[in-house]
C-alpha cells in the first residue's frame, strides 16, 4: 500500500494533463500512487494520457478510472478518494504544478495534523508563465486564514485519509472553502504552511453567470454555518462575504456586511481599506449584476 495517494481530477484537460501528472511522478517524495479520474471528456485527455503514461498505468503507478457520464469537479475527487488507498490523501487539479518538494514538505505535517495546506502564492497563466505572486499576510490563527475565505485550493490540500470528509456534490462552486470550514468547525487540527510549493493556473474569460454562482455559493454556505462560527470570527466571514458582494456587483448588501464586519479592528487596514474603495463605487458592476440577477434568478 503507497504512503500517499495523488487524485487528479481532469475534465477536458489534453492541453495540461501530461504536465500535471509529470509534475507528480518528478516528486521527490516517491512512495505513491496516482488516481487519475477521468471526468467523461470529449477532447483527447484520454488519449494523451494512454500514450504518455502506459507504463505507469501498466505497472499501477497510475490508476486510471473513466466516469460513465460527466459528473462535474467534486464527485469526481470523492470517486478518486474511493479508488485510492493511501495513508495520506493529496489533490492536485489537472491545470496545476507542484515543486519537486511538495509532497515530502508538506506530508512530514500530517503526522500531528489532520489537514495540511499549503499556501498558494504563485499564480500562472495558459501557457505557464507567471501572471503574478502574491504578497497577502497570513495571520497565524487558522480560524481567520479561514474564514476570510483565503484556503480551499485542492491542489494545495493533503488530508489523513480519515480526516477526508469529501467534497460537498451539491456546490458548483467553493465547494473547496466549505470542505474547511467543515473540517475546522468539526475540531480537525489544520496546518497552513506558507511554503509557496503550489502554481495555480489562472484562466481568462470566466463568464458572468460563473461569477454569479460563486457568489451565490458563497451566501449559501454562509448562511448554513453562520449560527456555528465561533464569535472571533464571525466578522472575518462577514468581510468576505462582503467583499465578494462588491466584487461581483451587489453594491448595497456587500456594503452592509463590510460596515458590520468593521467592528473587528484588524480589518481595518490600509489594503483593504484601498481595494474596497476600488470595488464599492462601481456602478456599472452593480447595473451589470442585477441586470443577469434577473436573468438568470
Amino acid at each position: 500500500m503507497p504512503q500517499v495517494s495523488v487524485i487528479i481530477p481532469v475534465y477536458n484537460g489534453e492541453k495540461y494533463i501530461k504536465e500535471s501528472i509529470n509534475s507528480v511522478l518528478n516528486q521527490t517524495f516517491k512512495d505513491l500512487e496516482i488516481v487519475v479520474v477521468n471526468d467523461a471528456s470529449t477532447d483527447s485527455t484520454e488519449k494523451v494520457i494512454f500514450e504518455n503514461f502506459r507504463n505507469e498505468i501498466k505497472s499501477k503507478k497510475i490508476i486510471y478510472y473513466k466516469n460513465p457520464k460527466n459528473m462535474e469537479r467534486s464527485y469526481s475527487r470523492n470517486k478518486g478518494y474511493s479508488i485510492s488507498s493511501g495513508k495520506y490523501i493529496f489533490f492536485l487539479d489537472y491545470d496545476d504544478e507542484w515543486d519537486k518538494d511538495y509532497i515530502s514538505e508538506s506530508v512530514k505535517y500530517l503526522t500531528d495534523n489532520d489537514i495540511v495546506y499549503s499556501f498558494p502564492r504563485t499564480f500562472i497563466d495558459s501557457n505557464g508563465n507567471i501572471k503574478r505572486v502574491s504578497s497577502k499576510k497570513l495571520p497565524e490563527d487558522v480560524g481567520k486564514i479561514i474564514f476570510s475565505g483565503n484556503i480551499g485550493y485542492p491542489s494545495a490540500s493533503g488530508f489523513n485519509r480519515n480526516s477526508f470528509l469529501m467534497y460537498d456534490e451539491n456546490l458548483s462552486y467553493r465547494e473547496d472553502w466549505e470542505l474547511f470550514v467543515r473540517s475546522f468547525l468539526l475540531g480537525f487540527k489544520i496546518k497552513v504552511l506558507d511554503n509557496n510549493k503550489v502554481k495555480i493556473r489562472e484562466h481568462s474569460g470566466r463568464t458572468s453567470k460563473k461569477n454569479l454562482d460563486m457568489l451565490l455559493n458563497t451566501v449559501l454556505i454562509y448562511k448554513k454555518y453562520k449560527n456555528l462560527i465561533p464569535d472571533k470570527y464571525i466578522n472575518y466571514i462577514k468581510f468576505h462575504l462582503g467583499d465578494m458582494y462588491l466584487r461581483y456587483g451587489d453594491l448595497p448588501k456587500g456594503w452592509k456586511y463590510i460596515l458590520q464586519s468593521f467592528k473587528e479592528k484588524d480589518l481595518l487596514t490600509f489594503k483593504n481599506i484601498i481595494t474596497l474603495l476600488k470595488r464599492g463605487f462601481r456602478i456599472d458592476k452593480y447595473l451589470s449584476y442585477y441586470s443577469l440577477k434577473r436573468m438568470v434568478l
